[in-house]
């Protein structure tokens, strides 16, 4: 693991965060358009600029509740190969940099998926568990957006 930068997001009480990369902007809460027939995790889809975007209830998809598009949430949108993701998070605290030194594999005990999990680190505000964006949904998924 190397230096870099993340993004840290609250689902619920919990903080977690994700590597920068792929994330293009952070929108505030805009109330999707469902579709039918979508995953649950899926809430619908936003107009931003032109282009429609897929709304992904990150805390839904993780099994750890329903994100509820209050004040403090945002829409973290993300370049998953071609097509964009908004992520919905109950609010985004921060942008830093992490250093290798901070940084741990995640421990086999953990509730979410594993495929899903970059690793932990340590920050001033705690013990944060890092989530791959670009792993969140399978292939198949992928397809279905």
């Amino acid at each position: 693991m190397q230096d870099s930068k993340i993004i840290v997001f609250r689902l619920e009480n919990q903080l977690f965060g994700a590597d920068v990369l792929p994330i293009q902007e952070i929108l505030l809460p805009k109330e999707p358009v469902r579709v039918p027939n979508n995953p649950s995790f899926i809430e619908g889809v936003i107009d931003h600029r032109g282009q429609v975007i897929p709304v992904l209830d990150l805390k839904k998809r993780l099994g750890l509740g329903e994100t509820q598009l209050k004040k403090e949430a945002r829409l973290i949108v993300a370049k998953m190969g071609t097509k964009r993701i908004a992520f919905s998070v109950d609010a985004v605290l921060e942008i830093t940099n992490t250093e290798k030194q901070q940084r741990e594999e995640a421990p086999d005990m953990v509730k979410i998926k594993k495929e899903y999990i970059a690793g932990m680190v340590r920050l001033n505000v705690g013990l944060i568990v890092l989530i791959n964006l670009l792993k969140v949904l399978t292939i198949e998924e992928q397809d279905l957006i």
